[in-house]
């Protein structure tokens, strides 16, 4: 009952207990008391009145340094707390924050710290033991990793100050609400972007192959250089000069790119930290780089539920739009529907485009596939890039040991076979397609749109 008083008097006054004072005050009453009953049962009255003389003693003083320390907490300047972050992260980063507390203490004061992070931001450092050195400021830094994509904001900071005696401690919040933008992993456009600027983009998978001559912009001419095809040769040029001069082409610019991606529910599986559906904008967003330096337009369009729709969008600067109109797309709990987004696309895109399908389909939604892919088809190239889970490799790689394990492998070997002959049948159509593992998403697609690219049929 007394320490509900105590700690209900505190709060009143914008202090707390410390556990210190709490045990001290609970612990030395509890002697107190198995001493003076001790003394009265063994009926020695001299020693029972001067323990608890001194104990009364005792607890004055403790009364008196209670009061004094929590003069002085109470007396304490507040914390003002400034917080540094990026406006933008990637998900499944570690991202430094740091904090700067302003303060005018003129000694080292203990305190715990403790951001207001939400669920999706995931933090190994919380709360923060914070010593404040005398000083106009002190920082303080940790590391967060969001986990899920979209607008995310931070709280503002719980502070818990001790006291000068550490009897007691002052918590209130201070600081204001931060907000972030947490993106797709976008680690892969910048190292293509390093890549690109050294020219070593095979690096990272980015494969050059050859031009095959065909819709193919003429850029320049050059001298000859060996391995190039006597196609390429100017002989005009070469009869003024009197040395063999080449052509040099460039791929097609001006063109249309439409990336249409699944956002249904088989997009929400997981592989590794990462849904498919995070791979897929993953690899929706190195080909929108890569296409957008390439001097073509690239729009998006999500189908599940609803359908989100960026309109062409032409230029490197217009990357940053893709991202913004992306970022915080989710994948729904609801099946895809391809035939609808076939013919929804074909209302929004009515010149000849590429249009790059990724989702995540089974054998039995093939059909439905194969439809949605011959209204496309009739008036765009398409490429489809279908994305494999990674239990399957890896039970069709396993050891066979016993029966479970081999009726295993056969249901996963049928599967892939059906798989593949549901591979067949779009490529039958005339069709692109692509089927890998969601690490190997990302550059596929790049190398297919750099193969169509360079191909001419578009």
């Amino acid at each position: 009952m007394f320490t509900g008083l105590f700690k209900r008097f505190a709060f009143i006054a914008r202090a707390l207990p410390s556990k210190l004072a709490v045990g001290c005050f609970l612990w030395g009453g509890a002697i107190l008391f198995l001493l003076t009953s001790l003394f009265a049962l063994l009926e020695i009255e001299s020693i029972e009145s001067s323990v608890t003389t001194f104990g009364f003693a005792l607890l004055l003083f403790f009364v008196g340094l209670l009061l004094l320390d929590w003069l002085a907490c109470l007396a304490q300047k507040p914390i003002f707390v400034e917080r540094e972050l990026p406006h933008s992260i990637a998900v499944n980063r570690w991202t430094s924050i740091t904090l700067v507390l302003h303060h005018h203490f003129a000694r080292p004061v203990k305190l715990q710290l403790h951001d207001g992070l939400a669920d999706q931001l995931l933090c190994e450092d919380m709360p923060l033991q914070v010593q404040l050195r005398p000083g106009q400021y002190s920082k303080v830094a940790y590391k967060i990793k969001p986990v899920v994509r979209g607008n995310h904001t931070i709280t503002p900071c719980t502070l818990r100050v001790e006291s000068p005696f550490r009897l007691w401690f002052k918590q209130y919040q201070a600081g204001a609400s931060s907000e972030i933008k947490v993106y797709p992993d976008f680690a892969a456009i910048s190292a293509f972007t390093i890549m690109a600027t050294e020219n070593h983009t095979s690096q990272i998978g980015i494969k050059r192959r050859p031009r095959r001559g065909e819709g193919m912009e003429f850029l320049q001419l050059r001298d000859y250089r060996r391995g190039d095809s006597l196609r390429q040769i100017d002989w005009k040029a070469t009869a003024r000069r009197r040395e063999l001069i080449s052509r040099e082409y460039q791929d097609e610019r001006d063109q249309q790119i439409v990336l249409l991606v699944d956002s249904g529910r088989r997009m929400r599986a997981l592989d590794g930290e990462l849904s498919h559906f995070d791979h897929s904008l993953n690899a929706m967003l190195l080909v929108s780089y890569i296409a957008l330096r390439q001097g073509d337009s690239v729009s998006v369009m999500s189908f599940g539920d609803g359908h989100r729709w960026i309109p062409p969008q032409k230029g490197a600067g217009k990357m940053k739009t893709i991202l913004n109109g992306m970022y915080d797309l989710t994948a729904e709990n609801c099946a895809a529907d391809y035939v609808a987004a076939a013919e929804q696309l074909a209302i929004l895109q009515r010149k000849r485009s590429l249009v790059i399908v990724v989702t995540n389909t089974r054998d039995e939604e093939s059909d439905e596939l194969v439809m949605a892919v011959n209204l496309l088809r009739k008036r765009h190239v398409v490429l489809v890039a279908n994305i494999r889970e990674n239990i399957l490799k890896e039970m069709h790689d396993s050891e066979v040991k016993d029966m479970d394990t081999a009726l295993d492998y056969l249901a996963v070997n049928d599967y892939m076979q059906a798989r593949q002959q549901a591979q067949n049948e779009i490529r039958n159509q005339g069709v692109y397609a692509i089927d890998c593992q969601p690490s190997e998403l990302a550059v596929k697609v790049a190398n297919s749109y750099i193969e169509i690219k360079r191909a001419g049929v578009l």
